[in-house]
């Protein structure tokens, strides 16, 4: 026998009352709206990209119905909508068409790209097929157009408030039923001064990490004292700082990540590498390159610590989960979400690059205990924690739009006060004693209103 269809069996319910208990089992219809500039695939382009596809791959692992609107070079396990490419954009528009339009080519591209998501999502919505749109778009079109869904309509911050973002919110801080989440309380402060926001925090796949929980005593008799450092090499990453702290405190460091910005590499971290093991001393650093995610869990388990001197106020800061899960603890600047993910039986957060405080931590983080670490990252940086957080919003907006509706419907069935004294005032009684209708007829109209 086939199962049955859960959305056509809670459409089928008469009884009011019991609508909104069963949505909150039910299995969701879900449309996810992705940035449009890079593939939701590996190797990723950054972490957005990657908690994207989590959060799909994690709701349809849990029975759910997921429409990802994303880049056609994507890869996940929800049902892949393919956003406008660029080479329809250019046969479609005028080579110059921007420039009527007072805008850049690229702006104009992905203006289109969301106004073409928005619509057939709005299209499969009237169809009844979409329970919940969740927006990680980073762009403005979709927060604007997501206004017809009220309640339904999440967007998720994930940065800064970029010009794109400021534009809506511009708007919206003057109202809005579409709701919002940051993935940190850091973000959440951030975007306060626009719209209130519920704090998710984002998650990693922990169990796809290996860990190394021995006693630290136990780890730093099997293993050298070695530092690592990875992530993008740009100024705001502050590699330059790691690799200072440990020449000063003669600590070995190994470096990884691609050379996002040329320019810093060559003036800032280059010349650091080039002085390490001058006049005989002892080589300290080592650049291994932008390398695989295997890789970095292979030397964070061998690190005695994983450094973190990001200047910059991260919304969250991945890195940081992903050593937790390898049982690594972090020294680390106190900047955006740090102090909020890296807690003090897991790590040693100092104020940002305060050189005296970060080079005493490598005293005290010998004294972390590795297990606190993995144990951190299962309880507060898993994936099954992210969405858990994030279906308990879906499903409460669910159910508060079916009340909305159940509501109306009252609203509609039964006629209100006001209603009822218009209609008593409108009648008059007959021979036979029965109310009869005078609105309607002029001439009664004007009877009584000579007769008032």
């Amino acid at each position: 026998m086939p199962a049955a269809d859960p959305i056509n069996f809670i459409d089928s319910i008469d009884n009011d009352a019991e609508r909104p208990a069963l949505l909150a089992d039910k299995p969701l219809r879900i449309a996810m709206i992705a940035h449009c500039l890079y593939p939701i695939a590996q190797p990723f382009a950054g972490g957005l990209e990657m908690i994207t596809q989590l959060i799909c791959d994690e709701l349809v692992s849990q029975g759910h119905e997921v429409l990802l609107y994303a880049h056609q070079d994507s890869q996940t396990q929800a049902r892949l909508v393919p956003m406008l490419t660029r080479e329809k954009f250019d046969n479609t528009v005028y080579p110059n068409e921007h420039e009527t339009l007072g805008m850049s080519r690229e702006e104009m591209y992905q203006y289109l790209v969301y106004q073409d998501v928005l619509r057939d999502i709005i299209e499969r919505n009237e169809r009844g097929e979409i329970d919940i749109v969740h927006n990680h778009s980073l762009h403005h079109i979709p927060m604007m157009t997501g206004q017809a869904f009220g309640a339904r309509f999440f967007t998720t911050f994930h940065t800064p408030i970029f010009p794109q973002l400021r534009l809506a919110l511009l708007t919206l801080r003057h109202g809005t039923t579409t709701q919002f989440t940051a993935i940190s309380k850091h973000q959440q402060q951030l975007f306060s001064e626009f719209v209130p926001s519920t704090v998710v925090y984002n998650g990693i796949d922990v169990k796809s990490f290996d860990a190394n929980i021995e006693s630290m005593d136990d780890f730093t008799r099997e293993n050298d004292e070695i530092y690592f450092w990875f992530g993008r090499i740009c100024p705001e990453k502050g590699t330059h700082l790691a690799m200072q702290y440990c020449m000063e405190a003669g600590k070995k460091l190994i470096i990884a990540g691609p050379k996002s910005n040329e320019a810093y590499f060559d003036e800032q971290v280059a010349p650091l590498l080039a002085q390490d093991g001058e006049n005989g001393a002892q080589r300290l650093f080592n650049y291994v390159g932008h390398v695989t995610k295997d890789e970095v869990n292979r030397y964070l388990c061998q690190a005695t610590a994983m450094l973190f001197t990001s200047t910059w106020d991260e919304p969250y800061g991945l890195t940081l989960a992903e050593s937790l899960a390898c049982g690594t603890p972090v020294i680390g600047f106190d900047v955006g979400a740090s102090a909020e993910i890296v807690t003090p039986n897991t790590g040693v957060i100092v104020a940002k690059e305060d050189k005296d405080a970060f080079i005493k931590g490598f005293t005290k983080i010998k004294s972390i205990s590795r297990q606190a670490c993995r144990e951190r990252a299962l309880q507060f940086c898993s994936v099954a924690a992210m969405v858990e957080g994030y279906l308990a919003l879906y499903r409460a907006a669910v159910v508060e739009s079916e009340q909305q509706k159940i509501q109306q419907k009252k609203d509609l069935e039964t006629p209100t006060d006001a209603n009822l004294k218009l209609n008593s005032f409108n009648h008059k009684k007959g021979k036979d004693n029965k109310a009869e209708p005078i609105i309607g007829s002029s001439s009664c109209l004007n009877n009584m209103m000579e007769r008032g």
